[in-house]
């Protein structure tokens, strides 16, 4: 009988990469397991406060249901893009060093559809075990969700119960995200083989991302303002605006790192300077992996600084009271979920850039560049572009909302208090996150053997 050769080649090219390939594949799961997890508390969350809307026990409930939905929509749209762009940061770890072999099987005769087939393969089954170890995780994490209390009282576990049917869309959507991104991530190899093997640089990014961005978050502050005439129609039309907003900082991002890098190599005065400057410039969105969740976070954390503004007003009745504690924990459940995605992000990318730089790395370690170096090097390429990101992307928010609260919203002590401490606590976690790459750093530069691929 005749084998499939996409099958037959799959496990020998994962096995082809040895060690390294088994830690691409374990950080993937582990990325895919994260983002499957939070992504089902937080329609768990959801789907509980529509289930209390439309069958109110307390007085709160029936006065409130609805405005607690549009909360949980607003927190739904600010998490659904860092859980995406994780989940999408899996499929294309170890994209380089993919890249080459599956390049070398083009220039041997295989196939585009041959190729693409062995990249679904390999992505789909890492996220289909990352989506079980998710699903578990969700159920871990049920005990923690249950504690807090939201409208008087905590859900309980059948409340944030997402049922058998979404757990099973969700391990054939996780597989299917992932094949899809690893598919995208192919297109040099199926259309240039050749420019892939003898490494080519890639077209730079377009300015016209900044046009796109700077539209979609204009179209917020119009609608923003146009708000009072628009009356019912307001709160879908600035969520929808909020959601395009927020899609755009994915866009922008890698060209701004462009931007920067170009600035770093200008100002470069010693080796780790200009190693890191060129490092960014060179790739701009390798970097933006590693930061981007970061600055979405950030752009979450602006957007939120409100918040307390919000909650802060003169006490009523006890119902106020409520809400108000609701608006605080709300905001900081949010901001946690959206820097733990942010550290496990800048990690999991850090580690899949050093794996993927295998090769280069070792061959500066053989001639004779030191350790160190390569340490500070690793250091600068991300505090930098970290620190512009994260107070970046808060400032876009605070202007995005200017219309909405005006100065308030600027010089509300309570505001800015949440606004700088989370990004402190950000910076900290990512900064420590990619700090814990160090390891691997140092297992790649003692491998004196310099693999082909």
């Amino acid at each position: 009988m005749r084998v499939n050769p996409v099958l037959a080649l799959a496990p020998r090219l994962q096995r082809a990469g040895g060690r390294d390939s088994r830690t691409t594949t374990v950080l993937a799961v582990t990325a895919f397991a994260v983002s499957t997890a939070l992504t089902l508390s937080v329609v768990a969350a959801l789907l509980g406060f529509i289930d209390r809307a439309a069958h109110p026990v307390t007085d709160l409930e029936r006065e409130a249901g609805a405005f607690y939905v549009t909360l949980a929509v607003t927190a739904t749209i600010l998490l659904v893009v860092p859980l995406l762009t994780l989940g999408g940061a899996a499929a294309r770890l170890g994209v380089a060093r993919r890249d080459a072999r599956l390049a070398a099987l083009r220039l041997l005769g295989a196939t585009p559809r041959e190729v693409v087939g062995l990249t679904l393969v390999d992505t789909a089954l890492q996220g289909l075990a990352g989506a079980v170890a998710g699903t578990a995780l969700y159920g871990v994490l049920l005990a923690v969700w249950t504690q807090i209390p939201f409208q008087g009282r905590p859900f309980t576990v059948g409340e944030l119960w997402v049922g058998v049917p979404v757990v099973l869309l969700t391990w054939l959507a996780v597989p299917l995200l992932a094949a899809v991104s690893g598919a995208v991530s192919l297109r040099r190899v199926v259309v240039s083989p050749l420019g892939v093997a003898q490494r080519v640089t890639r077209p730079g990014l377009k300015a016209v991302r900044v046009v796109v961005a700077v539209l979609a978050f204009g179209a917020f502050m119009v609608v923003s303002v146009a708000g009072q005439a628009l009356a019912a129609a307001f709160v879908g039309i600035m969520l929808a605006g909020l959601a395009a907003a927020f899609l755009t900082m994915n866009a922008v991002g890698p060209w701004a790192l462009g931007v920067l890098g170009r600035v770093r190599l200008r100002l470069a005065r010693t080796p780790e300077q200009l190693l890191a400057a060129r490092r960014l410039l060179d790739d701009p969105r390798a970097v933006w992996r590693v930061v981007g969740g970061l600055g979405l976070a950030s752009f979450v954390a602006g957007c939120l600084a409100v918040v307390p503004l919000l909650a802060g007003g003169p006490g009523g009745t006890r119902e106020d009271a409520i809400v108000s504690a609701d608006l605080l924990t709300g905001s900081l459940l949010t901001l946690a979920i959206t820097f733990l995605l942010a550290a496990v992000s800048a990690g999991i990318a850090q580690a899949a850039a050093v794996l993927d730089r295998r090769r280069e790395l070792s061959l500066a370690r053989l001639a004779g560049v030191p350790t160190e170096l390569f340490d500070r090097v690793r250091r600068r390429e991300v505090l930098v572009p970290v620190l512009v990101v994260s107070v970046g992307s808060a400032l876009a928010a605070l202007v995005m909302f200017f219309p909405l609260f005006g100065l308030a919203a600027l010089t509300a002590p309570q505001g800015l208090l949440l606004l700088v401490g989370s990004l402190t606590v950000g910076v900290g976690l990512v900064v420590a996150a990619t700090e814990a790459t160090r390891p691997l750093l140092h297992r790649v530069l003692a491998d004196t053997v310099v693999r082909a691929d």
